[in-house]
């Protein structure tokens, strides 16, 4: 019993010590911490610094971080170089110690801390963290090596310190400020003002959909020129700064900038930027100033030189201005003519006047034509024949791309091979290229797949050839194998072979009319071959082909019920045509020698 209760006064004794353990090593240093102080003058750690004042030669400067960004808010309050503070601080943690004095040795040397200049010190440095505020001065160098004398403020150990402490404290604000004349990253630019003798400059990108040009001119612009602006405007830095103090904008020439820059983000903030006329004194430099701030710096002038760039440079050379891949709908319009065209998972349809499959080839060469036409002239100020060109224009192609439609109205050729093209919203008419539409895109059969028809020969149940007054067929008996129509004949594999595979994939070599008023003029009115396919094992008729005259590149040739005439090459229409049957050849009698 004894034994029990000797066990359980070992584990709570051990409890206790293990909960005491753990909340004195809670709140002190590890033993990598305390090694690092003992080798350094500072007994602080970076990451935990909030605030840091920094004194020398009458100048306080003063940093504060707060959610993770550094700031000066002494002698202004004002943005900082956030990986220069960073870098200071660290350098001064890792200060290490020499020398060290304490207070008995100064009473056996009978010396006070002014002997080491401490009475008048040299700087201040004062850190701020969440264990509270510490302050070290700075005294005279060492008479010997290339040291000085530190001490915490109040009293305490001497400390000699490399004289290279003294680097790391800034002597004028400047050196740790930010000198970036815009916050945030380009790609987040929406908006561009741009006051200037030349002309105001407003360009915009609305939701990101390519950027639009508001004035001078309206329409859109060429989004890398504008990219590229902007990117030289970013690129640019403050080179000193004047002044923080309010003060009357006239002596710096920024009552009346010569320049006056706005730059809008998608975060909807809004920067603006003025500057004044080059410096007489300093004709390489020009004053500026941000417009919710009081302080006064310079900007180099040659930067300015990106501001004067011809409106007319940034502005869109494309007439569509839409990448092939984003148009999703295409409705062309000339006359009483109409097609629609619509793009369903990465395939695109004719939907009017009637849905078909369409050729990728032909599409393609109706998107290349709009989207890669390009602007000739811009014409600003339409004189009155260009205006009647435009209200008569034959042509209009609307597309629809991220859901969004654009309108395109265009003239007819003109004398000198151009047409006219005007965009919808937009004011300005462009010139362009004649081949930017054909007459072939009004005509519905240009987009159409190649392929006329597409049968299973697995499902070919029976086939009759009627040509020239007399007719053939061949249907599929019970054991899955074709048979003659009549008990003469026999199938003609050869010609039932190439037959049903041209079946699986019956192409035209180009499309004549669609909905032709007659048939007659090809031979279709009374066609002289027609093939007729049965499928499964109904008696329905699943196509009937019908072979009409022959033409240059073959024979005229229609699918009763689509209305289409088309043309088929002679080598097909010789396929189509072949006897599927042949007499039954019979074996010769024996003759017997008598």
């Amino acid at each position: 019993m004894k034994h029990k209760a000797t066990n359980w006064m070992l584990l709570i004794g051990a409890v206790l010590l293990g909960g005491f353990i753990l909340i004195f090593e809670r709140g002190s240093e590890n033993s990598h911490q305390q090694t690092r102080r003992m080798h350094t003058v500072f007994s602080v750690y970076p990451e935990s610094i909030e605030q840091i004042l920094l004194e020398r030669d009458g100048v306080q400067i003063q940093c504060t971080k707060t959610a993770g960004i550094w700031r000066l808010t002494k002698p202004a309050d004002a943005p900082v170089d956030s990986g220069v503070v960073e870098k200071m601080i660290v350098g001064l943690a890792r200060v290490e110690r020499g020398e060290l004095i304490t207070a008995q040795t100064l009473r056996e040397r009978n010396l006070t801390p002014a002997a080491y200049g401490f009475d008048a010190p040299r700087a201040r440095i004062t850190f701020k963290n969440n264990r509270g505020t510490f302050t070290w001065l700075v005294g005279r160098d060492a008479p010997v090596g290339k040291t000085l004398y530190v001490m915490p403020e109040g009293g305490g150990d001497i400390i000699a310190a490399p004289r290279t402490l003294l680097s790391l404290i800034p002597q004028n604000p400047s050196w740790i400020r930010d000198r970036t004349l815009f916050s945030g990253e380009t790609a987040a630019v929406r908006g561009l003002d741009l006051r200037r003798t030349g002309g105001f400059l407003q360009l915009r990108q609305p939701e990101n959909n390519g950027w639009v040009m508001k004035q001078p001119h309206t329409g859109r612009a060429d989004s890398q020129a504008v990219q590229a602006l902007i990117g030289k405007i970013f690129s640019a830095r403050i080179v000193d700064f004047i002044s923080d103090e309010k003060a009357d904008l006239t002596a710096y020439g920024l009552e009346k900038p010569a320049y006056e820059l706005t730059i809008f983000t998608q975060n909807e903030l809004t920067q603006t930027l003025l500057i004044g006329n080059p410096l007489p004194e300093k004709p390489e430099a020009r004053y500026a100033k941000r417009i919710e701030s009081d302080s006064v710096f310079t900007v180099p002038s040659e930067w300015t030189k990106e501001f004067e760039t011809d409106a007319g440079l940034l502005r869109s050379r494309q007439v569509l201005g839409l990448p092939p891949e984003r148009i999703t709908a295409i409705q062309l319009t000339r006359g009483e003519q109409q097609v629609g065209l619509i793009r369903s998972n990465g395939q695109w349809q004719v939907v009017r006047p009637v849905r078909w499959d369409t050729d990728a080839e032909q599409t393609g060469e109706l998107l290349k034509a709009l989207t890669g036409a390009a602007v000739k002239e811009f014409i600003d100020t339409p004189a009155a024949a260009q205006t009647a060109q435009m209200v008569s224009a034959p042509w209009e192609i609307v597309l629809t791309s991220d859901g969004k439609t654009n309108t395109l109205r265009v003239s007819e050729l003109g004398t000198n091979g151009l047409r006219l093209v005007q965009c919808s919203g937009e004011v300005s008419f462009y010139s362009t290229a004649g081949c930017i539409v054909r007459d072939t895109f009004a005509d519905p059969l240009f987009y159409r797949s190649r392929t006329v028809l597409e049968v299973n020969p697995m499902l070919i149940q029976k086939i009759n050839v009627q040509s020239g007054g007399t007719e053939q067929s061949v249907q599929k008996t019970d054991t899955g194998v074709f048979a003659a129509g009549q008990p003469s004949r026999q199938v003609n594999a050869e010609a039932l072979t190439g037959l049903m595979w041209a079946l699986n994939e019956l192409r035209t070599g180009r499309y004549v009319e669609y909905n032709p008023v007659s048939l007659k003029p090809y031979g279709l009115e009374q066609p002289q071959t027609a093939l007729i396919v049965t499928l499964s094992d109904t008696n329905v008729v699943g196509r009937m082909i019908l072979l009409g005259y022959k033409t240059e590149d073959g024979r005229f040739a229609m699918i009763q019920g689509q209305n289409i005439v088309f043309v088929v090459s002679e080598k097909t229409a010789q396929t189509l045509t072949r006897e599927l049957t042949v007499p039954i050849e019979k074996q010769a009698e024996e003759i017997k020698q008598p």
